[in-house]
């Protein structure tokens, strides 16, 4: 029996994540306006998703009960998630505002 060695079909995730690439090729560092209010939604809805993936990975540690300090922990814990989200998003560099403004930038 002969394995075929090109026998790899791209899915549709496969796609998506090549025109993503080269969106963020054609787009490079210097064709994103950070001034401009597209720019400054795509970086808040960038945080959103920063901020979910970190409620996610902050459900996976173990509270001890030692410290724990109720509602109003959470309350406060949940701001300052809010926080680190939106540096993160400002800072990091993760590459997702930029390529949603490509995306967007066209159509207006």
């Amino acid at each position: 029996m002969e394995i075929m060695a090109n026998a790899y079909t791209p899915t549709s995730s496969d796609r998506a994540v090549e025109r993503a690439a080269e969106v963020a090729r054609r787009l490079g560092p210097s064709a994103v306006d950070k001034g401009s209010p597209l720019y400054k939604v795509c970086l808040e809805f960038e945080a959103i998703f920063i901020k979910q993936m970190l409620n996610s990975m902050r459900k996976t540690v173990e509270k001890s009960g030692l410290l724990d300090g109720g509602m109003a922990e959470d309350f406060f814990e949940d701001m300052l998630y809010d926080e680190y989200a939106k540096k993160m998003a400002e800072t990091a560099n993760l590459g997702l505002a930029a390529m949603i403004y490509g995306q967007l930038q066209p159509s207006i």
